[in-house]
């Protein structure tokens, strides 16, 4: 049987899906982190960089605080907005979880009362429970406690604590 319609592979379908390059093997691997990405990607987006750089060294050769250029691949600091090498503005890191931390943090100072901060990190059930007791000023109390302590707080703290709208970090 050298016709490669009546071969099965694991899923039961023709032999050829697996193995024509044209239909479904166009993923390559990123240069830099080795996550799968499409074959005709310019650019990473798991780690960011450009896929026709040539790189510095290997992934693993980086430091915890470094990231490669998304144009040039040159090594810079994680945080850095435009690359000093070429000048090309990064992909921001993180800021979406800063502003989260941010909002939740204003929202309990000024409001916690009522539990809206509760209400926007998602959790329906200690909002509700704010709410019915807002009259007993408890809530305010632990609200503006919450607030000051959620944004004193670093991103992995308030990850690990806060963010899933536990009653003071619990």
């Amino acid at each position: 049987m050298d016709n490669p319609i009546g071969k099965t592979g694991p899923a039961s379908r023709p032999q050829f899906y697996y193995d024509s390059p044209t239909l479904f093997n166009t993923m390559k691997h990123c240069i830099n982190c080795g996550d799968e990405v499409a074959d005709d990607a310019d650019i990473c987006p798991e780690c960011g960089v450009r896929q026709s750089a040539q790189l510095e060294g290997e992934y693993r050769d980086r430091g915890e605080h470094e990231k490669y250029c998304v144009n040039c691949g040159e090594l810079i600091y994680k945080q850095a907005e435009l690359c000093p090498e070429c000048g090309v503005e990064q992909p921001s890191t993180g800021g979406v979880r800063d502003s989260d931390q941010i909002i939740a943090g204003i929202l309990a100072v000024l409001v916690g009362g009522l539990g809206v901060h509760k209400f926007y990190q998602g959790n329906m059930r200690n909002g509700v429970l704010y709410l019915c007791f807002f009259w007993t000023a408890i809530p305010a109390f632990l609200g503006l406690i919450e607030g000051i302590l959620m944004l004193l707080a670093d991103e992995q703290e308030y990850e690990e604590k806060w963010s899933n709208g536990s009653i003071l970090g619990r």
